[in-house]
């Protein structure tokens, strides 16, 4: 015992003083000392995006006690979009972690409120007010996750915090500015959540929820291990995920073997709902670290199969990866978009360093293509070395094609991925790919065309998106500013949070948003049509971030485009010719303008 006491204590003044040599050496030095290289891009032009986040009043940073909680920090927090107080502009939640867990411990597992998830209120011109205190969301623990979605169906998205290793929180939209922390409800959960989806599973008209749980830790756990363990995702168990069945009053039943949604021993960063075959019923995608990524058929009432197989998304093609030599792939984030114009549901899923993002282009809602290759050049794909997290499927400059940006940054610092291996075999998979922490952002534009998908990398020409380096981990899209164009939001580590005004030339847009109606039956997989191209209306993922927000159509040259609506319950609606803007659409009832604040209650300001 007292030889391992000895050991234990040469460790950690041994790692100690490897840390103060490196600080004290500078950036050439470290550079020199742990062949790491930077991954900022030189000679960046144009003005696609610009960084506003100065004049946004968005002020935010994302920590984690990396020390203590060891693997749970490196997952980052997540960054969601919706109007939650009915004005017609979008609205943003930041997650956020325990800054110190030994304090947090010691003050009854708390910290101050200002160390918490954010939420910030759009001001109706992209500009943000703070109004964490004033809304009554107190999310304070391991968080790493934000979904919103109307889950009691009165028109107000309401919020789902999803945590590491602790119950995940649920606040009800009071509709008013404010929100009421919901308990036993069922979803809480208590595991190590990173995905969320909302979908009807058995058409009763209320959303039910689906909750992708990750790995089996927790920040306890992680805080007993030793500080050389320098455990990898692959080195731990994966948890089995939960479908929840919706029953109304805010009370969630586990119908996941009833469904038949289990997927045991998954490790689950990624899920959306969406109908790939159009057959009207809501299907759910599963995107997984180093396991089998699921599609689940939606066989009606609430009975699910999994055709993972028979549709080719389970597994690439191509076989092994280079970092852990498997036939599967590190799924993080998802985007969903009819990326050809086939008038289908296309699949993107980010992946680790040296492993391609893949995409699965939809054949006839029965198979799916994987089309990366095809599509991003194979391995003249310029994000391959690079470990993927955040995606978004934006048209940013509204020619009618969704396009794609990506966010990229490294699991653990250099020093750590160096000093690891001493200790972890293992640990040579954080070190894979380009040896750079903080990497370079992404943004391609859509040129496929019909019968041939194909996206050009634009990064170098996009302004401040492409001198981006950072650390990136959740990333969301969104009309901020009422403007007509998609801007993003970035919420990596170690550095703030990120706004960026998309002011690039482009087309008009046109923008709806469904809204629940007298029935108040849910609105998720309302299916619009807009001069000709269809799109579903569902909780838009990215990596731990999801969104609520209106569907986005750039219209390019054309003033107006015909508008045709088939609401969830198969009831259809025919709006005619509209005009590019923005709209609210209540089921039964004509357009309005999306931020007319007179639909809606009162909210609080």
């Amino acid at each position: 015992m007292r030889s391992r006491a000895l050991y234990s204590t040469f460790v950690r003044r041994f790692l100690a003083l490897v840390v103060v040599l490196v600080a004290a050496a500078g950036a050439a030095a470290c550079s020199l000392l742990l062949h790491g290289e930077s991954s900022r891009r030189k000679n960046v032009t144009g003005s696609l995006f610009t960084d506003v986040t100065e004049a946004s009043g968005v002020r935010f940073r994302f920590h984690g006690d990396l020390i203590d909680a060891k693997l749970i920090p490196t997952m980052g927090g997540g960054a969601a979009l919706a109007d939650f107080d009915g004005d017609g502009n979008l609205d943003l939640v930041l997650v956020q972690q325990v800054k110190s867990a030994t304090k947090w411990r010691k003050a009854g597992r708390t910290q101050p409120l200002a160390e918490c998830t954010r939420l910030f209120r759009n001001r109706g011109d992209g500009t943000f007010d703070d109004v964490t205190e004033r809304s009554g969301v107190v999310a304070c623990g391991w968080g790493v996750t934000a979904m919103w979605a109307d889950l009691d169906n009165d028109g107000f998205p309401d919020l789902v915090i999803g945590n590491a290793g602790e119950a995940n929180l649920v606040f009800r939209n009071k509709g008013d500015g404010t929100f009421e922390r919901m308990e036993k409800t069922g979803l809480e959960g208590g595991k190590f959540t990173v995905a969320l989806a909302a979908l009807d599973i058995d058409g009763d008209g209320l959303p039910d929820v689906y909750i992708g749980n990750y790995l089996e830790t927790d920040p306890d756990r992680e805080s007993k291990a030793k500080a050389t363990s320098f455990m990898t995702p692959d080195e731990y168990k994966g948890q089995d995920n939960q479908m929840l069945r919706n029953l109304g009053g805010w009370k969630f039943e586990d119908v996941t073997d009833a469904s038949g949604t289990r997927d045991p021993g998954s490790k689950t960063i990624g899920a959306v709902a969406l109908d790939y075959d159009g057959d009207g019923k809501t299907d759910l995608y599963v995107s997984n670290d180093q396991w089998r990524n699921t599609l689940f058929h939606n066989e009606g009432g609430g009975r699910f199969r999994d055709v993972s197989d028979e549709t080719g998304t389970g597994y690439p093609e191509e076989g092994s990866t280079t970092a852990f030599g498997r036939r599967t792939r590190s799924g993080m984030g998802l985007a969903v978009a009819d990326f050809d114009g086939d008038g289908r549901p296309d699949l993107y899923v980010t992946n680790y360093a040296n492993e391609p993002n893949t995409l699965y282009r939809n054949v006839e809602g029965a198979t799916f293509a994987e089309s990366e290759i095809e599509a991003f050049g194979g391995g003249n794909d310029p994000v391959l070395p690079l470990s993927k997290w955040g995606v978004a499927a934006l048209d940013w400059d509204n020619d009618g094609r969704d396009d794609l940006a990506v966010s990229s940054g490294q699991i653990l610092p250099r020093l750590f991925t160096v000093v690891a291996q001493w200790f972890n075999p293992a640990a040579k998979n954080f070190a894979v790919g380009e040896r750079s922490y903080a990497q370079r952002q992404f943004l391609f534009h859509n040129e496929s065309a019909p019968g041939a998908i194909k996206f050009r990398d634009v990064s170098a020409e996009s302004g401040d998106l492409g001198r981006l380096c950072i650390v990136g981990r959740g990333l969301a899209s969104g009309d901020l500013d009422g403007d007509g164009r998609e801007d993003l939001v970035f919420n990596p580590i170690d550095v703030p949070a990120i706004v960026l005004r998309n002011t690039a030339p482009g087309g008009r847009a046109l923008e709806i948003l469904p809204v629940v109606g007298a029935d108040r039956k849910t609105v998720l997989g309302t299916k619009i049509t807009v001069g000709g191209r269809a799109k579903e209306f569902y909780i838009v993922p990215s990596y731990a971030s999801g969104s609520w927000l209106p569907l986005h159509f750039g219209l390019g040259t054309a003033a107006a485009a015909r508008v045709t609506v088939r609401w969830p319950d198969g009831t259809a609606q025919d709006l005619g010719e509209l005009p590019a803007g923005a709209y609210r659409l209540v089921k039964g009832e004509g357009p309005a303008p999306l931020r007319a604040k007179a639909a809606f209650r009162a909210a609080s300001r």
